[in-house]
């Protein structure tokens, strides 16, 4: 099934919607060379969200099935880069 522009644009404010601020900056901050722990820790240092609160959302995206993190480095599956892309957050 192919996506026309349109239908991309649409997409695109469902997932708005459906994922918040924090969870899109960790989508967009995993780059697959890095642990969860030490992302999650610039990230909190350079957004000023508590790292509790990017834990939790990390462990979200993790049930999504957006990111893995089960071993070193952390990674976006396909799904989330499909995401990623829609969202134009790269």
């Amino acid at each position: 099934m192919r996506v026309s522009g349109s239908q991309s644009r649409g997409l695109r404010l469902v997932l708005l919607r459906a994922l918040n601020e924090n969870q899109i900056l960790i989508l967009s901050s995993v780059n697959g060379m890095r642990n969860i722990t030490s992302l999650l820790a610039d990230v909190a240092g350079e957004s000023g969200v508590p790292i509790s609160t990017l834990k939790l959302n990390a462990k979200i995206l993790k049930e999504l099935g957006l990111i893995d993190f089960n071993g070193a480095p952390a990674t976006v599956t396909e799904l989330g880069r499909l995401i990623i892309n829609i969202l134009g957050e790269r």
